[in-house]
């Protein structure tokens, strides 16, 4: 794991927000041959060099047995409502074969890269805005939570409460991001096809009196990823900080940015 920070300098004209969402392996386990993390280099810990292995799953973390489920396509989210007449039709689902230059890689590390930034939107403009509105409305009656995550704490809303959003995600997984996910870090996945999101959130952030940003650390799951939510030129400074990097990463709205 690579340690990141989400940072937000200077003034904003209004609070920007992204959805950010960790993945895990679902029933499997993530090792690489000589048993070393698939992902993290040996780092130092108080001058002694360690290597961790990598057990992230329902089966290390029985949590995600239960959290990884409402992000799962179903049948009812491909039949339509039959709203422009006639019977109810079945979505046909489509998934989007991504290739190099779609993104660009950052941190190599053996025969893969561990952060990647899309070269373009994976949502569109519409897409973001009615994410930010369902989540402002859900927020104006129950409050944005800032506990959830306790060492690191962000203000956010969980998907989870957003019907209309997780709906709309359950099929955007499916079709771009997990194909993008699969990708982007073939190298390091024993099965790409066995990804699955264990927790996923619309975060705000605000400079005028709001969180700003979030200190550096490790996310616990096998994959991470974020999507800006708002245009760039809505706010000042923003991106997130890697460690690896010793700099920002900055996206616009729509795109999409990943990291083991």
């Amino acid at each position: 794991r690579i340690p990141w920070k989400h940072t937000m300098t200077n003034g904003v004209s209004f609070a920007a927000a992204c959805l950010a969402a960790q993945a895990t392996i679902c029933r499997c386990n993530a090792f690489s041959p000589d048993g070393k993390s698939a992902f993290s280099p040996n780092w130092r810990r108080g001058g002694a060099t360690t290597s961790t292995s990598l057990r992230v799953s329902e089966l290390h973390i029985p949590g995600y047995r239960e959290t990884k489920v409402p992000f799962i396509l179903t049948d009812d989210d491909l039949v339509g409502d039959g709203s422009t007449g006639g019977a109810p039709t079945l979505t046909r689902i489509g998934e989007i074969a991504f290739t190099d230059s779609d993104y660009e890689s950052q941190i190599p590390y053996e025969s893969g890269h561990l952060l990647h930034k899309s070269r373009g939107p994976i949502f569109t403009g519409a897409e973001c805005r009615a994410i930010v509105e369902e989540a402002e409305h859900v927020a104006a009656e129950m409050g944005w939570t800032t506990t959830r995550h306790g060492n690191y704490p962000t203000t956010d809303i969980p998907i989870v409460e957003l019907p209309s959003t997780i709906k709309f995600l359950r099929l955007a997984l499916v079709e771009r991001i997990y194909p993008l996910l699969r990708k982007q870090f073939q190298p390091f996945l024993p099965d790409g096809t066995k990804l699955r999101v264990a927790d996923g959130f619309v975060v705000k952030y605000d400079a005028e009196g709001g969180q700003t940003e979030l200190k550096p650390h490790r996310d616990g799951s096998v994959l991470s990823f974020n999507v800006a939510l708002n245009p760039a030129n809505d706010f000042d400074g923003g991106g997130t900080w890697f460690d690896s990097l010793g700099d920002s990463v900055k996206i616009d709205q729509g795109e999409i940015i990943s990291h083991a």
